[in-house]
């Protein structure tokens, strides 16, 4: 008998899926960049957030999340996403929150062109 399992890490795993919604993406290059995604009230309110990367591993250098009523919040941390994986869960102050927009400055952690796609995702 032959089992084939197979497994995504640029999702949230099923027992997550629920919880967790898919807010955007970005093509990360081998060089420092400044980005955003924009969120927008109608996505819903969220209490936290998580990175996932694709094709290459991103080096967050820093996060700033712009809330609905003009609030901010800052991660400055240095993180590593691994190339098929996810970063750390990012607590949101206050509860369940609007996002307006997600700021980032990161790079992807390849040499070359190719560089990585990294997915913000946010949790209900």
């Amino acid at each position: 008998m032959l089992v084939v399992l197979g497994v995504s890490f640029s999702s949230p795993a099923p027992a997550e899926a629920a919880d967790w919604q898919r807010l955007g993406f970005r093509t990360v290059t081998d060089r420092v960049e400044h980005d955003e995604i924009v969120v927008g009230a109608d996505e819903g309110r969220y209490t936290a957030l998580r990175l996932g990367a694709r094709r290459s591993a991103v080096k967050v250098k820093r996060i700033v999340v712009h809330f609905g009523n003009g609030d901010e919040q800052v991660f400055e941390r240095n993180f590593k996403v691994p190339q098929g994986g996810r970063g750390p869960v990012l607590d949101l102050e206050g509860g369940k929150r609007v996002i307006r927009r997600v700021s980032f400055k990161y790079e992807a952690a390849s040499l070359g062109r190719r560089g990585a796609v990294m997915t913000l995702w946010g949790r209900h």
